[in-house]
């Protein structure tokens, strides 16, 4: 399912000067097309956002189909977590958890989980990131429409399991005029690079790292569809920093 590459060097190289790295034709053109058009056509869909300073996901077909008036009510509520601090409104299905409930039936999402929690990938991202200590991954599918947006943050965790934090763009024909961009932030507050979201590319960066997604545009009429995840500690990496 990965596609076959020659320039793992050059990658591990670029990694190691800025502590991210965009992977160009990640996937086999034959999984990645089956992934966009699972994506796509895909209805099982959480809006999730934060209100109150907590995590909240609501069936997003439902969300859809509030009056106007609730619908702006939720809206100022979020905007209004928003200026306060972190915050993020956007689609997501929990590929993983679906998953660990015995719920992922979907052969495509199936063979998309066994492949970034497979040795092969798991392998690249070590190579890549120069961190023997990754051994396990999560996923989720991601969907940004207009209005959509994830404000900046660094990805870190309690308990400091997370290594890298990756996306497999799925969106062909994205613009950047869309929004949607992958920004990353240096410490003045200035944004060191945008990533345009590419159809077949995997963005890949380290944690702790400064990062948003911004705002797809008002009039933006398609979604801005991606798996994502994180590399975490293996369980043996993790008991040994428990010990140590």
């Amino acid at each position: 399912m990965l596609a076959p590459r020659n320039d793992v060097d050059e990658l591990a190289a670029v990694f190691a000067r800025e502590g991210r790295v965009l992977v160009r034709d990640i996937l086999a053109p034959d999984f990645a097309h089956a992934v966009l058009t699972t994506a796509q056509a895909w209805t099982e869909w959480n809006l999730v956002t934060r209100i109150g300073g907590e995590h909240r996901a609501f069936d997003a077909r439902a969300m859809m189909e509030l009056p106007s008036g609730r619908w702006i009510e939720f809206l100022q509520m979020v905007h209004a977590e928003a200026r306060g601090g972190f915050q993020y409104l956007y689609e997501r299905y929990p590929i993983e958890d679906r998953a660990r409930a015995g719920q992922l039936f979907d052969p495509v999402l199936v063979d998309a989980l066994a492949l970034v929690q497979g040795e092969a990938f798991l392998a690249l991202l070590r190579q890549i990131t120069a961190d023997p200590t990754i051994g396990q991954a999560d996923l989720q599918l991601s969907r940004y429409r207009a209005g959509h947006f994830l404000s900046l943050h660094d990805d870190s965790d309690q308990g400091s399991l997370r290594r890298a934090a990756f996306v497999f763009n799925l969106s062909p024909a994205w613009s950047p005029d869309y929004g949607g961009l992958l920004q990353f932030v240096a410490g003045d507050g200035q944004v060191a690079r945008a990533i345009t979201p590419a159809f077949n590319t995997l963005s890949l960066f380290r944690v702790p790292t400064l990062h948003s997604v911004s705002s797809v545009a008002p009039y933006v009429d398609r979604a801005r569809l991606a798996l994502t995840g994180w590399a975490r500690l293996s369980a043996e990496s993790w008991a040994s920093e428990r010990v140590a």
